[in-house]
C-alpha cells in the first residue's frame, strides 16, 4: 500500500442517454479545472486494447467511477476486468435532488436546478449544473484519497480470463457498494472516505 499521487476517473462511455454526456462533462471538469495533474480520465478503448499506460493508470491508482444510468456500465466494466473502484458516483439519484438543492458549483453555494437537460452533444445549462455538482463530489472524494493518511493497494487487471458481454443487473450487490451519500457509493472492502462519511 502506498500514498496516492493521482486518482483515475472513469466516466460513463455511453452515447444513447443525456446522462452519459453529463458524466463525461463532469470528468473533464475534474481533470482539467478542479484537480488538473492530480486526476486523469480513463479511456476505456485504450484500456480494453491493453495499452500499457492505460492499464498502469487503473492498476496503480484508485479509480472513481461515474455511472450515468441504471445500467452502471462503468462499474460493470471494472468488474469484468477484475478491478474494484474506490468509489462510484451514480448520477440519477443526484439528478433527483430537490430543486432547492444548494450546489457547491465553483464554491459559490448557489441554488440551481440539477437536471440532465435534453442535449447529448453538449449539456444544456441544467446539465452543466448537474455535471458540476457531480464533479465537485468527485473532487471531494479525490481530495480524501490524495490526503496523506489514505492508503491504496494497487490492483491487477484480470487478463486472458475476462468474460466480455456478461451484463449483470445487480452491480451494487456484485461490487459490494455501500451508500456514502445520495448517489455516492464505495465498495465495503475499500477504506472509508473520512471527510464524506
Amino acid at each position: 500500500m502506498g500514498e496516492v499521487q493521482k486518482v483515475a476517473i472513469y466516466p460513463c462511455g455511453g452515447v444513447g442517454f443525456v446522462l452519459s454526456s453529463v458524466a463525461r462533462y463532469a470528468a473533464y471538469l475534474i481533470a482539467e479545472d478542479l484537480l488538473p495533474g492530480k486526476t486523469e480520465i480513463v479511456d476505456a478503448q485504450r484500456l480494453l486494447n491493453g495499452l500499457p499506460d492505460e492499464v498502469e493508470l487503473v492498476e496503480k491508482n484508485p479509480t472513481i467511477i461515474i455511472d450515468g444510468c441504471g445500467y452502471q456500465c462503468g462499474s460493470n466494466l471494472f468488474r469484468l476486468l477484475g478491478l474494484t473502484p474506490v468509489a462510484r458516483l451514480l448520477i440519477p439519484p443526484i439528478a433527483k435532488l430537490p430543486a432547492t438543492f444548494l450546489c457547491d458549483c465553483a464554491g459559490l453555494k448557489k441554488q440551481v436546478r440539477l437536471a440532465p437537460g435534453t442535449e447529448r452533444r453538449v449539456p444544456s445549462e441544467s446539465g452543466k449544473n448537474l455535471a458540476t455538482e457531480v464533479a465537485v463530489r468527485a473532487r471531494n472524494m479525490a481530495l480524501e484519497m490524495l490526503a496523506a493518511d489514505y492508503r491504496y493497494e494497487p490492483q491487477r487487471v484480470r487478463q486472458g480470463e475476462t468474460e466480455i458481454c456478461a451484463f449483470i443487473n445487480n452491480i451494487p450487490g456484485e461490487v459490494g457498494y455501500v451508500m456514502v451519500a445520495e448517489g455516492v457509493d464505495r465498495p465495503a472492502s475499500r477504506p472509508r472516505l473520512c471527510g464524506l462519511e
